[in-house]
């Protein structure tokens, strides 16, 4: 009967338990469990293919596949079409990633991408793939360099591939902890040839016990004592997994787990049992779909973090369906066995349907990764325009304090206007990668500002930027934080920031409902809100509600539209308070306001201003252009009553179209209509002069155009003659 080594399948249940806890976030040093599963795999290897009378190459990589591949490829696609009944999440990376995982390279692409496996973000539900990745990679090389190593051992000594994999395995170890003193942590634990000494070290105790047995000596193989020092690794095993030890780095914890794993396999393969009880039985098992439950378990647990539950229902859950789950999954893939034949037949035909449409979603998804390479790079940019705007604003700061204290001033004399005090107010603000994609324009519209925004930043890390920035007086007034897509910070780390803040002025964007479903940011901004009454709520939430233009494919970051209509909300909401404060303080704050709404301008049109846009906006660059190529009377009306229902059409509205476009009177007379209260400029080749009222002046450009400031066409303008439109339009306004 063959023989049944139970020890081997409790340091498998071992792993298998403590990297599932790891990933629930409940044992921090689970991962750890990853080294054990590694020496595991190279031991095992090593064994079953030495047990082979004639070993085959092909014949190997058929049972892999069949073992490995399969229970793969099925977890995968059956992980994407789950996925794709929920609409909330916005997995952008799903073509890359999932390529990665079906070709084998998880761990260099998420190397690639900098996913931080250690944070634990559950950015996608493949994060744990890197280590299937490295397995597959070992599988892909590890028979032929076993036939080479068995064919020296035959031809020279038996001890030849023992010495071979040990300086092997001593070899990667040096490399392995060489490497990690980079500082690197993801390139030491992801990459391929950093982790592979434990695979070595198993690969080399494989050897040595199928050719020498183990290494203990005879004397020392009586049960009593061989039990107890078995034990005694487990326990130490245990606690490596469960306790951190001060003063321990990673790399040596992870070289000592790997050595410890090592030498439980030397005791507990020495005592085997040819009898197996129930509970034996359920342990070999369990044991057995291990591979299974690594697999199931993380896209689990992605699925619940948009689940809403309690937490320990949630916790229950999420352990339940991923033993139910793998359990299945095992026990259907597992043909070697005829027992329940049909049954495994059944369950293999019910996950073919799900499998298949998971495959033809991976098939017609596409792949983002140009347009977030291209974002990258512009965030790489705006990173330089920061730095250099930083050494600039320390230089700057304390004319524009004086500059602030002068403004201020002024405007309780009533001689500034409150547009122009925002604009050189001394802002500082810190934020994520959605500030830094916009800091380009927001630098234009906050002239004397200071941003410092940085990739997956969150609010854990804003205190102590804070405090440097007043350790050296740096810190101006008011403050803009744009923080919470990269996870949210717990109440006493806000509370500490709006401390650190006491006497600023702080504006706080909120997050996208998208966002928000998951993370409650925005409610518990509200709450804070509510007793800091220097904390205002910057509300982009409903900003860039239904606006998808102002998003990229991740739905968190900012189009070139978006951008700037996330400028223009966090300017509003600065301005709206300034304005309701100086409304406090005087009567005649709200009269320069309302003089100032009244020089503001509405520009619309077809070509006649696009091709004049460039030298329009320098001339009026608070202006709002609402310009369309190829407009219509039914899409200037539309633009017009879209604006005044939201209440941003400007009092002065300039309506200027080329000839390609020809209204009637009675249309030109329903514009005006709609722009009732507003002051109306009409500019056209027309003569419009019949619809001229104390609201409505009317400029025939034919009457101050010359033939010679025409394209041939005869409609669009040339250089000179946009030069000339925009000195008509300039006259109007003086």
């Amino acid at each position: 009967m063959k023989k049944y080594y139970k020890s081997l399948d409790l340091i498998r249940i071992l792993a298998c338990i403590s990297v599932l806890l790891y990933h629930l976030n409940i044992l921090p040093m689970g991962y750890l469990a990853v080294c054990t599963f590694f020496v595991l795999s190279g031991y095992l290897s090593v064994v079953s293919c030495m047990k082979k009378e004639n070993f085959s190459i092909l014949k190997y990589y058929k049972e892999r596949f069949l073992k490995l591949y399969i229970p793969l490829l099925i977890v995968v696609l059956i992980s994407i079409s789950v996925v794709s009944f929920f609409p909330i999440i916005n997995w952008l990376n799903l073509k890359p990633e999932t390529t990665s995982v079906l070709l084998g390279y998880n761990n260099f692409w998420q190397l690639s991408v900098n996913l931080d496996y250690f944070a634990r973000h559950i950015s996608s539900p493949f994060m744990h793939f890197w280590y299937i990745a490295i397995l597959l990679q070992f599988d892909l090389v590890f028979p032929i360099l076993f036939v080479a190593f068995k064919k020296l051992g035959e031809k020279i000594h038996k001890s030849v591939p023992c010495i071979l994999t040990f300086l092997l395995a001593i070899f990667s170890t040096l490399y392995f902890y060489l490497i990690s003193g980079n500082g690197n942590t993801m390139f030491t634990y992801y990459d391929t040839f950093s982790r592979m000494f434990s695979l070595i070290f198993g690969v080399c105790l494989g050897f040595v016990h199928t050719n020498f047995k183990t290494l203990i000596p005879k004397s020392l193989k009586k049960k009593p004592f061989i039990y107890s020092v078995f034990t005694i690794y487990f326990i130490a095993l245990t606690s490596l997994f469960l306790f951190e030890i001060p003063g321990l780095s990673m790399p040596i914890l992870m070289i000592l787990v790997t050595l410890v794993t090592c030498r439980m396999l030397d005791y507990g393969t020495t005592f085997a049992s040819e009898k197996t009880n129930w509970f034996s039985k359920s342990i070999k098992y369990l044991a057995n779909a291990s591979f299974e439950i690594y697999l199931v378990q993380y896209p689990i647990i992605f699925l619940f973090e948009y689940i809403e539950l309690e937490s320990t229902i949630k916790l229950t859950s999420i352990i339940a369906l991923t033993l139910v789950i793998s359990l299945l999954l095992h026990f259907a893939l597992n043909f070697k066995t005829k027992k329940w034949l049909y049954l495994k037949i059944l369950l293999c035909v019910a996950l073919l349907p799900i499998t298949c449409y998971g495959g033809y979603l991976y098939i017609i998804t596409e792949d983002h990764t140009e347009e977030m390479r291209a974002l990258e790079e512009e965030l790489a940019q705006n990173e330089k325009m920061v730095e250099a705007k930083q050494a600039e604003y320390v230089e700057k700061l304390k004319q524009e304090q004086n500059d602030w204290l002068s403004t201020l001033s002024s405007i309780e004399d009533g001689e500034k206007k409150i547009a122009e005090v925002v604009k050189n107010l001394p802002i500082v603000g810190i934020g994520d990668s959605v500030m830094l994609g916009a800091v380009n324009s927001l630098y234009k519209q906050f002239l004397n500002s200071y941003f410092d925004a940085a990739i997956s930043r969150t609010a854990w890390v804003v205190n102590d930027i804070l405090k440097d920035l007043i350790a050296e007086n740096h810190l101006g007034n008011p403050v803009i934080l744009n923080l919470g897509v990269n996870g949210d910070c717990s109440e006493e780390c806000k509370v500490e920031i709006l401390e650190t803040l006491k006497g600023k002025e702080i504006y706080w964007l909120n997050i996208t409902d998208s966002m928000n479903a998951t993370l409650h940011v925005n409610e518990k901004l509200k709450s804070l809100a509510e007793r800091y009454s220097n904390l205002h709520i910057v509300d982009w939430n409903n900003a860039s509600k239904n606006h998808p233009e102002y998003f990229i494919s991740d739905g968190v970051h900012l189009t070139s539209a978006g951008i700037t209509a996330y400028t223009k909300t966090i300017y509003d909401a600065i301005y709206d308070v300034y304005a309701a404060e100086y409304r406090k303080q005087t009567n005649g704050i709200i009269e320069q306001h309302e003089a100032e709404l009244k020089k503001k301008i509405t520009f619309l049109g077809n070509d006649l201003l696009l091709n004049a846009y460039e030298e329009l906006e320098n001339s009026f660059p608070n202006a709002k252009f609402v310009i369309e190529k190829e407009t219509t009377y039914e899409a200037l009306k539309q633009s017009i009553e879209q604006m005044i229902e939201e209440e941003t059409l400007n009092y002065n509205v300039v309506l200027a179209i080329d000839s390609s476009l020809t209204l009637t009177a009675e249309e030109y007379e329903s514009l005006i209509k709609l722009c009732n209260s507003h002051k109306v400029y009409l500019l056209s080749t027309e003569d419009l002069s019949v619809l001229e009222t104390e609201d409505v002046k009317t400029i025939n450009l034919s009457e101050h155009l010359q033939q010679e400031d025409f394209l041939a066409d005869k409609i669009h303008l040339n250089k000179e003659g946009n030069e000339e439109l925009v000195h008509i339009i300039e006259d109007l306004f003086k």
